[in-house]
């Protein structure tokens, strides 16, 4: 069943619930209206019936009553112990209330009473020591007035139904159109690759802001290409030059092997020329493996390391800063304050590692390199700080582009996507990451993180 058939036979039950509800109270009132006029007209024969008690002998009979009698009801007195003492025409069954107001235990007794050949509204009202009287009025025209009332409704409600369900539809045909333009658009869009069609909401209300959620969707994708084709681009011009040294080192080798074995000659490179080359051929391969790393964890999916989990940044900090001084002869001087974060601890590890090491690479022998964790206005703030050449404050944004590196740093060891991942890292947490002005020599680059919110 379609979602559209369920949404019309819901909007459908729905109003079909409410008419037979409304139809239900006008049938209550219906009826109470016309047993309570019926019940007035014999209140008012009652009390035509006992102002004439003046009238009345001791011993009351027909012609007691005389004109006094209203014909439109039936009239019965009863003694105190319920014997009949006059009718005006069939008898009307006596009830254990009728007697209660005959004994004087009570003024009046309303019921519907039930005979061989007719129903009947019967009321009792006292007449003192002398019993009861017993007005009644047979309920045919209530039961034919009320019978027509309910075939009159009946056919509103099959009606009112009907036309519920028709309007359900289409209530539910017109919902869905923007629903079916957003699916033909999925479709498209999975069919072409094309996600440069975005949906003009024409609602403001959900279904305007599902088509919203579903451009925001598409330029999220379209910007994910981009950086994606961006990524392969780079990385194809990135890999080529070291593969291309490797190559051409190993060509040159080969060549100068195959000139050896084939006439005894002597080595065409010498010793210093054939250890330059394979240091050369080293160096490349070093540069390509970490090449090959950093790309590989740009393009893993972050999700599958873990989901975030609170931790005080100040153990993670400590945790690199004890693996770099196990792997490097320098003095690492370090300021900790507790700050607690929610974040994805392998990818936080890997940021504070690239910042060390980028202060590593740029600091001069012997001098210390600085850490600090602190917060500040709602943020952790990890600082790393170098004694080196500094950064010049016009590269101070392209530094944390993708593979960018700066002129002076060509012949050193690097893939430029170390500060690239730090820029990474700090947006995926809603941070942010910055060059920072330096009093004194040297660079100092800062990871911001938010603050675990405290209840």
């Amino acid at each position: 069943m379609s979602f559209r058939t369920r949404l019309g036979l819901l909007v459908a039950a729905s109003v079909a619930v409410a008419v037979l509800a409304v139809l239900g109270v006008m049938l209550w009132i219906a009826r109470s209206e016309a047993r309570s006029a019926i019940d007035e007209q014999l209140e008012e024969r009652a009390h035509v019936l006992v102002t004439a008690d003046g009238r009345f002998r001791q011993s009351v009979g027909i012609r007691a009553f005389g004109k006094h009698v209203p014909y439109d009801v039936l009239v019965q007195v009863i003694g105190p112990k319920g014997t009949v003492r006059y009718i005006s025409d069939d008898v009307i069954p006596v009830s254990r209330g009728d007697l209660e107001v005959a004994l004087g235990h009570a003024k009046t007794h309303s019921a519907d009473v039930a005979t061989d050949t007719v129903r009947l509204r019967v009321l009792t009202v006292s007449l003192g020591p002398r019993g009861a009287l017993m007005v009644a009025r047979p309920l045919s025209e209530f039961d034919h007035y009320a019978h027509g009332v309910r075939e009159a409704l009946a056919v509103v409600a099959i009606a009112g139904v009907a036309l519920a369900g028709l309007l359900g539809f289409l209530v539910a045909g017109r919902a869905m159109g923007p629903v079916r333009r957003l699916t033909a658009a999925a479709q498209n869009v999975a069919q072409t690759q094309d996600l440069d069609q975005p949906i003009e909401p024409e609602r403001d209300d959900e279904l305007g802001e599902l088509a919203r959620s579903f451009n925001a969707m598409l330029e999220a994708l379209a910007l994910s290409r981009a950086q994606q084709q961006r990524l392969v681009t780079d990385a194809g011009h990135e890999l080529r030059t070291p593969l291309t040294s490797i190559r051409t080192n190993i060509e040159l080798l080969s060549r100068a092997e195959a000139t050896q074995d084939s006439d005894g000659a002597a080595a065409v490179l010498d010793s210093n020329e054939r250890r330059r080359m394979l240091d050369d051929v080293q160096f490349e391969l070093d540069q390509l493996t970490e090449l090959v790393g950093e790309l590989v964890e740009l393009a893993s999916d972050q999700r599958a390391q873990g989901e975030p989990t609170p931790v005080d940044l100040v153990d993670i900090a400590a945790s690199v800063v004890d693996r770099h001084r196990r792997r490097a002869e320098v003095d690492f001087v370090t300021d900790f304050e507790s700050c607690e974060v929610v974040v994805n601890v392998a990818l936080v590890e890997r940021a504070i590692s690239n910042l060390i090491d980028n202060a590593l690479k740029w600091s001069p022998p012997g001098e210390p390199i600085e850490i600090s964790v602190a917060h500040r206005e709602g943020l952790a703030i990890v600082l790393v700080r170098d004694r080196g050449p500094g950064i010049d404050p016009a590269l101070r944004e392209v530094v944390f582009e993708r593979f960018y590196r700066a002129p002076e740093s060509r012949s050193q060891p690097g893939s430029g996507l170390g500060l690239s991942i730090v820029d990474y890292v700090a947006r995926t947490h809603e941070g942010s990451a910055a060059v920072i002005d330096t009093e004194g020599p040297g660079a100092t680059v800062e990871l911001r993180l938010p603050l675990a919110e405290r209840d």
